[in-house]
C-alpha cells in the first residue's frame, strides 16, 4: 500500500472514530435529557392528580378549575394510582393494574422515586394531606421522545456514513497535496546518475521535513561527487606515479640490451633498476595503506598516547639514525585522561607520516613533539623548522598525490598526509596546521576521549 493511501486511510479511521464518539455522546446526552424531561412531566401528572382528588376541599373554585384544565392533558398510556395508608387504591376505580407493596413502601421511605421498566417510566411521590397520607404512582410511555430519538439516530447514522466517505476522499486529496513535494523529490532523484552527480534537488526556505530531506540528499550527493572526483583523481595520479618508475626501468633495460656492454654498465643498470623498484615498492605500499583506510575498522582498544609517540620515536631511531626528535610531556598523573579508543597500527602510520615529513622537509633538523592537555583534551603537537607550506598549498595538502610548489627536490609521492587525514577522520581527531614559508610548520592533533 502506498503512503498516500495509508495516510488517507489512517486519517479516515481516526476522524471516523472521533466523529463516532462525538455523535454517541450527543445521542446519549439527548436521550438522558429526554428521560429527565419525561420524568418531570410524570411528576407534574402525579401532583395534578393529587391536587384534583385530594385537595378539592382546600382549593378555591377558580384554583380548582385550573387544576381541572391540567387533568385532561394525559400522557401516552398513562397509569395513575393513589394509595392510602392501608395500601388500598382510592379515588381511581380500576383494578387492571396495581403496583406491588414493595414499591409503595419504597415511596413512603424515600418520599420520591423514579425508575424505568422497559419503555415505561414510573414516578412515585409521597403526598401529605389533611385527610391522610397518600402514595401517588404515575407511569407512561414517552412515545414522542422515542420517535424523536429514533429520528435523531437515523440522521446521525446517515450523517456519519456520509462524513466518513467525505473524510476518505478529503484525506486522499490532502495526502496527495502533502506528499507532492516528496513525489517531486523522487522524480528528481530518478534522473540522477553517476554521470550527473553535480545535479542538486530544489530546496526552499523553511525547516519542514521534505526540505530537510532534500538538503540531506544534496549533502549526500556532494559527498558522492567529491568521492567520485577523488577516485578519478586517485586513479589518474596513481597511474602516473606507477608509470614513472616502470618507464624508467623499461628504458634503462632497453638501452642496456640494445648492445653489448661491459660489466660496470650492467651493474649500473641493475642499480638503477633496484632504486626504481624500491620506489615502486614504497609507492605500492603507500597505495595499499591508503586503500586500507576505506575499510571499516572495528579493532579499537584502549591506547595511551604517550606510549604511542614513544614507539614512533624508537621506530625513527632505528630507521633514520640521524633524525632528532625532542619528546616533551606535559601530562597529569591520571593516565585515563590521555588514554583513547583507537587502532594502534593506523594511528602509528598517521603520526609517523607527519613526523617523517617534518624530519624530511627540515633537512634532519630537530623536530619537537609535545603531548599535553588542552581543556581536558589530549593534544599532540609536531613542530619543525623546515621549508614551510605556502598559503595556496595549505588547503590542498591532504589531497592524494598533491605536493607543494616548494617540495621539488624532496622524495615523495604526496600520499602520506592524505593517508594520515583518512586515519584521523576514522578516529575523530581534529587536525590544525600552522605554517610559514622557510620558518617551519606545526601540526596539532586534538583527540576525543
Amino acid at each position: 500500500m502506498k503512503i498516500r493511501d495509508r495516510l488517507s486511510l489512517q486519517f479516515t479511521i481516526v476522524s471516523a472514530v472521533l466523529l463516532f464518539l462525538v455523535l454517541t455522546a450527543i445521542y446519549l446526552v439527548t436521550w438522558e435529557n429526554q428521560k429527565k424531561d419525561f420524568y418531570g412531566h410524570l411528576r407534574e401528572r402525579a401532583i395534578t392528580n393529587a391536587e384534583l382528588f385530594l385537595a378539592q376541599d382546600n382549593l378555591s373554585e377558580e384554583k380548582f378549575r385550573d387544576v381541572q384544565k391540567k387533568y385532561p392533558q394525559s400522557l401516552p398510556e398513562e397509569i395513575v394510582r393513589i394509595y392510602n395508608d392501608q395500601d388500598q387504591s382510592v379515588f381511581i376505580k380500576d383494578s387492571s393494574f396495581q403496583w406491588q407493596r414493595s414499591i409503595i413502601d419504597q415511596v413512603r421511605r424515600e418520599k420520591s422515586i423514579e425508575y424505568a421498566k422497559g419503555n415505561r417510566q414510573i414516578v412515585g411521590i409521597f403526598y401529605i394531606d389533611n385527610s391522610g397520607n397518600f402514595v401517588i404512582l404515575a407511569s407512561a410511555i414517552d412515545t414522542y421522545g422515542f420517535d424523536q430519538q429514533r429520528q435523531l439516530f437515523l440522521i446521525m447514522l446517515i450523517g456519519f456514513l456520509i462524513s466518513v466517505c467525505v473524510l476518505f476522499f478529503a484525506g486522499r486529496l490532502f495526502a496527495r497535496i502533502a506528499l507532492s513535494p516528496m513525489i517531486k523529490v523522487i522524480n528528481d532523484v530518478k534522473i540522477i546518475r553517476t554521470s550527473s552527480l553535480n545535479k542538486r534537488l530544489e530546496t526552499k526556505e523553511g525547516k519542514d521535513e521534505i526540505n530537510e530531506l532534500a538538503v540531506t540528499f544534496n549533502n549526500l550527493l556532494e559527498h558522492l561527487e567529491q568521492s567520485f572526483e577523488a577516485q578519478s583523481s586517485f586513479v589518474a595520479h596513481a597511474s602516473h606515479e606507477l608509470r614513472t618508475p616502470i618507464t624508467s626501468i623499461i628504458g634503462d633495460v632497453e638501452v642496456t640490451l640494445s648492445q653489448e656492454r661491459d660489466k660496470e654498465d650492467y651493474k649500473k643498470t641493475l642499480e638503477n633498476v633496484l632504486t626504481e623498484s624500491e620506489k615502486l615498492n614504497d609507492l605500492i605500499n603507500n597505495l595499499f595503506e591508503l586503500a586500507q583506510t576505506n575499510i571499516d575498522i572495528t579493532e579499537f582498544r584502549d591506547l595511551r598516547l604517550d606510549e604511542l609517540i614513544w614507539q614512533i620515536k624508537d621506530e625513527f631511531g632505528g630507521r633514520l639514525p640521524d633524525s632528532k626528535i625532542d619528546l616533551q610531556y606535559h601530562l597529569p598523573e591520571d593516565t585515563r585522561k590521555y588514554t583513547i579508543q583507537g587502532n594502534n597500527y593506523l594511528l602509528f602510520i598517521a603520526i609517523s607520516n607527519i613526523m617523517k615529513n617534518a624530519i624530511k622537509f627540515s633537512d634532519n633538523h630537530e623536530v619537537t613533539c609535545r603531548l599535553y592537555m588542552n581543556n581536558h583534551t589530549p593534544v599532540i603537537s609536531i613542530r619543525d623548522k623546515g621549508i614551510g607550506i605556502g598559503k595556496e598549498d595549505l588547503q590542498k595538502i591532504f589531497q592524494p598525490f598533491y605536493r607543494g610548489s616548494n617540495t621539488f627536490g624532496y622524495a615523495g609521492y604526496g600520499v602520506g598526509l592524505s593517508l594520515a587525514d583518512k586515519i584521523f577522520r576514522l578516529h575523530n581527531v581534529r587536525v590544525t596546521v600552522q605554517s610559514q614559508l622557510d620558518k617551519g610548520t606545526e601540526f596539532q592533533l586534538f583527540f576525543s576521549i
